[in-house]
């Protein structure tokens, strides 16, 4: 549309708002933001000249925008400034220190009212306090070096009267057009937040998407996120921080994001929410028998159905060739006999077993050539206690990082553990795991795993099951609120009620 002064007032972040929120994840500056921020954890940055249409909202940080002094070289993000060039008096200073603070493989984003729809200076019509007027190319050619225009868009549809451009700061002077290159035409996005195990179950809809011919870009965050950062399947991976898009605004980003692919997987709450009842709300307090019955359901092949893949599952950990050689190398230094990987705890309370230090010396004393690896995160180390001076005993809780645990997994010859993104990991590998199962089932979880023995308890009493009325209470768990702890052992209930001897006599049947 051309700009037109009896149209309704509306911010003119908010037409860009979804368009941008990839772009401005960490920190950054909103600069001339007016009245609205473009995303709430933005810094608003405003010389408060906006006070003369009538805006009364105070910025974090008064300043004029060709003078970022306050801020040093390279410390955000991005940079983010919507309408705010057309009033400077130096474009070029201004545009010389937006960049300048913005560090290497952060953006600066830019959204300006298009010359060729907006009463120009001296028009009538025209804002007073513009001092300029500008195409595309004309902020382009006052860009100091050191960018990649990744996105341009003139965007004059509905109330807009604007262009976009998207620029990622690079290291050095180079200027690059990368925009320019042929946008795939099949295109899929999958959304899926959430930790290790999540990402893993998840990694095999992609697979398969990919198998299908789309580019496949993968909405997700971090830390969860961290074990997919090497896969192959995935064309663009974008990560988003906690509240990024506010949680209640997810649903106005999706639609506006969908728009732009050809296929769109939402595969958030696609097992939590949906087969594992969230605290707060109804399904939670169902009966026992009343969720097993609806949520007894395998999380994978449901998550296949959501993004019209065949169901073949495909999970799959894809490590550098750094990181295989590094797993290779520490497996050939523990020397010969049969190595265990033992996934010691997972995110949620129920999530860990207390028969390790029984199982550890039952085989210490069987298999003397045995080595054991236990692995998990910092708060997995005092689980290892004990174990200190036992040099067939190598302990890594807080020393490995996830990815390097998962690298791992090929050089095992039995890995144990409870729900873990560890166990999720290896579930489409032929090395023999022991599951123990504690808020979902084996339908849920392990069906279709290879080579897998899932162990669950029998005759559990606790708020989830009843009184032993289900297999597995299909919870979420924050805590001990709704989870029976067993006060002996100080786990769940479900975890203490898998016998030793059966975790033993499984132990020798997966190492033969």
């Amino acid at each position: 549309m051309v700009w037109d002064i009896s149209a309704p007032y509306k911010p003119e972040s908010q037409k860009i708002c979804w368009e941008v929120a990839p772009y401005l994840r960490g920190k950054g500056l909103d600069i001339g933001a007016g009245d609205f921020k473009v995303l709430p954890h933005a810094i608003s940055v405003d010389n408060m000249n906006h006070a003369q249409f009538g805006f009364s909202t105070r910025p974090d940080i008064t300043s004029d925008a060709e003078d970022l002094s306050v801020f040093s070289d390279g410390c955000m993000d991005f940079v983010y400034s919507s309408h705010t060039l057309e009033h400077v008096v130096d474009p070029v200073k201004a545009l010389k220190e937006w960049l300048r603070v913005v560090k290497v493989g952060g953006y600066l984003v830019l959204y300006l009212p298009h010359k060729l729809y907006y009463p120009n200076v001296g028009e009538k019509g025209a804002n007073p306090d513009h001092k300029s007027d500008f195409l595309p190319e004309d902020v382009i050619g006052k860009m100091p070096p050191g960018w990649d225009l990744i996105d341009l868009q003139e965007r004059n549809g509905d109330d807009e009267y604007s262009f976009l451009l998207v620029f990622k700061r690079l290291q050095g002077n180079k200027r690059v057009r990368s925009y320019l290159t042929p946008k795939p035409t099949k295109t899929a996005c999958v959304v899926r937040y959430g930790a290790f195990g999540d990402l893993m179950q998840s990694s095999s809809v992609w697979a398969g998407l990919k198998k299908q011919g789309y580019h496949v870009t993968v909405f997700s965050s971090l830390p969860g996120a961290s074990v997919i950062t090497e896969d192959p399947n995935i064309d663009d991976l974008v990560l988003f921080d906690v509240d990024q898009v506010p949680n209640a605004r997810l649903g106005d980003f999706w639609a506006w994001q969908k728009k732009k692919f050809t296929k769109w997987v939402n595969l958030s709450e696609s097992v939590e929410g949906t087969f594992l009842a969230m605290p707060g709300r109804t399904p939670h307090g169902w009966t026992p028998l009343v969720r097993h019955k609806r949520m007894n359901e395998n999380y994978v092949q449901f998550q296949h159905e959501i993004g019209g893949v065949p169901h073949d599952p495909q999970i799959k950990f894809f490590a550098t060739d750094l990181e295989k050689k590094w797993a290779a190398d520490t497996r050939k230094k523990l020397g010969t006999g049969p190595v265990v990987m033992w996934s010691l705890a997972g995110s949620s309370v129920h999530k860990t077993w207390a028969g390790l230090d029984a199982m550890l010396a039952g085989l210490m004393i069987h298999y003397p050539e045995s080595k054991a690896v236990l692995v998990g995160g910092p708060e997995c180390v005092i689980l290892e206690a004990g174990w200190e001076n036992e040099k067939r005993v190598m302990l890594t809780s807080g020393k490995w990082s996830i990815r390097q645990s998962l690298a791992f997994l090929a050089q095992a010859d039995l890995i144990i553990g409870p729900e873990t993104g560890v166990l999720n990991a290896a579930a489409c590998m032929e090395v023999p795991k022991i599951v123990f199962l504690s808020h979902s089932t084996h339908e849920n979880l392990t069906r279709d795993w290879r080579n897998v023995f899932p162990l669950s308890s029998t005759g559990t009493v606790c708020p989830g099951r009843g009184n032993d009325e289900a297999p597995a209470c299909h919870q979420l768990h924050y805590g001990f609120g709704h989870c029976k702890k067993d006060e002996t052992t100080g786990t769940a209930q479900c975890q203490a009620d898998i016998p030793d001897g059966l975790v033993w006599e499984t132990i020798e049947k997966a190492l033969k």
